[in-house]
């Protein structure tokens, strides 16, 4: 007996571990797909629940709205309505007595100095022989010349005006094809007076020239009647000018008459 021998088989059941470990991952592997795209639906709708209260929100807001924008243009319609029957309720006299109608004033003062000065150049442009329409054009110039003499004294009259006043007269033209702005300075030492003055006796007038649309091209000082202008190297050079071209302009635009 003691020599019987024990037999027995060995399986090896490797394959089948590996099956049932594949089979499991796939498993697990399903499920988080599942998980996966459940969460990913569940994102979706709360975006579109957030897009649904926000309109319905914006919706509920947008009467108010536009109730509020509303009644502020009545208030400004109503504000705009109660200035403009104030302005008409305003006395003549009393028309230089606040700073708006102050400035309305001196507005006018300023138009008929550039009528005037339309008025000198059709003088000037017009046919020495007809002696009715250089009459009438004389005429009329002096009429305006009173009209603003006229404007300058009630200024005076009924307000402290300040000394020093400088008035601003522009005129457009091109120089070598570029765009320029000539700019003419009238100081008024005493406003009172028709014609432009200085208490030191210089020249009461004088003018510059401005490049709009040009930030490359400073101002350049063209002076009064009897000064020559101050132009730079620069200027001449970028504008393919020479000195004379300034010359003549200054001849013809600035407002010196």
């Amino acid at each position: 007996m003691s020599d019987e021998k024990i037999q027995y088989d060995v399986h090896d059941y490797t394959p089948v571990n590996r099956y049932i470990d594949d089979q499991a991952r796939l498993k697990r592997s399903a499920s988080t797909w599942r998980y996966a795209k459940a969460a990913a639906l569940i994102l979706v709708a709360v975006g579109i629940l957030t897009v649904l209260l926000a309109w319905a929100y914006y919706l509920y807001k947008k009467p108010h709205r536009l109730v509020s924008l509303s009644e502020i243009e009545q208030k400004v319609i109503n504000n705009e309505g109660r200035i403009i029957n104030t302005e008409r309720k305003l006395p003549e006299d009393d028309e230089v007595n606040t700073s708006t109608t102050s400035n309305i004033l001196q507005g006018k003062i300023n138009k008929k100095d550039l009528e005037i000065a339309k008025l000198k150049e059709e003088i000037e442009n017009s046919n020495q022989d007809d002696l009715e329409l250089s009459q009438k054009l004389e005429a009329e110039k002096k009429k305006i010349e009173q009209e603003k003499l006229d404007l300058q004294k009630k200024l005076v009259e009924k307000k402290k005006v300040r000394n020093n006043v400088i008035h601003f007269q522009y005129v457009d033209d091109e120089l070598n094809g570029t765009k320029v702005s000539v700019t003419t300075r009238l100081h008024y030492d005493d406003p009172s007076n028709l014609n432009p003055n200085k208490k030191n006796g210089s020249d009461p007038i004088n003018c510059y020239v401005t490049f709009p649309g040009r930030d490359d091209l400073s101002v350049v000082e063209l002076g009064d009647r009897s000064e020559e202008p101050i132009i730079s190297k620069y200027h001449l050079e970028t504008l393919n000018v020479s000195f004379n071209d300034f010359i003549n302009l200054k001849n013809r635009k600035c407002q010196f008459n």
